[in-house]
């Protein structure tokens, strides 16, 4: 983490975590300006952190640290589809295949929950594979869903200088810092056009 410093949100690296779990893992790839890109899981320790932050919702993955390739390569085929959406482009068919038989892999049985308190029975959805192939078909899970609920919950990119991150919403920037960033060069930009007329 102190290989990076903060993040151009002015906090520590993974600070901005909390959209849905595959947009969480895309945005490990953080955009610096056009062109260059710096990863964010570039080590085991990076990946462990990350882990740690999202062990809330996924359980403990410690596994993942001994398979930082395949997640990664994961990874990528999970932005393809990501990018695609946002752009309402036809979707990749190599990182389509991957991710559809990712989520194959990693099974999801529905069931029952009976409270023992008298209350309805309630819907849980549990997974029948453990380790990598499990984690690896929640991440596939959870980039299908946002795909498939695109353009009802869209899938955008924030435009704002030096971001490129992944969110879902109809805002417009991932968030108030790279809206006012956004604002701030807009602004700029107009007085630079405006004094090129000056003699």
């Amino acid at each position: 983490m102190e290989r990076f410093g903060p993040t151009r949100r002015g906090g520590p690296v993974f600070r901005w975590l909390g959209e849905p779990l595959a947009i969480d893992l895309a945005n490990t790839v953080m955009v610096v300006r056009d062109g260059e890109s710096v990863d964010l899981l570039a080590t085991a320790e990076e990946l462990a952190i990350w882990l740690n932050r999202q062990r809330p919702r996924i359980g403990d993955c410690d596994f993942a640290l001994r398979n930082l390739t395949e997640l990664r390569a994961a990874r990528e085929d999970i932005r393809a589809l990501l990018a695609a959406a946002e752009r309402e482009e036809a979707l990749p068919a190599g990182p389509l295949e991957r991710v559809n038989a990712l989520s194959a892999a990693a099974p999801v049985a529905a069931r029952l929950a009976i409270d023992e308190e008298g209350r309805p029975p309630r819907l849980e959805q549990t997974a029948e594979a453990r380790g990598m192939t499990g984690l690896l078909g929640s991440l596939a899970r959870s980039t299908i869903e946002l795909v498939a609920e695109h353009p009802q919950q869209p899938v955008k990119v924030c435009r704002a200088p030096s971001c490129g991150m992944f969110f879902r919403g109809r805002r417009r920037w991932c968030c108030a810092a790279c809206g006012n960033r956004a604002r701030a060069a807009r602004h700029y930009r107009r007085l630079r056009s405006g004094n090129r007329g000056s003699p």
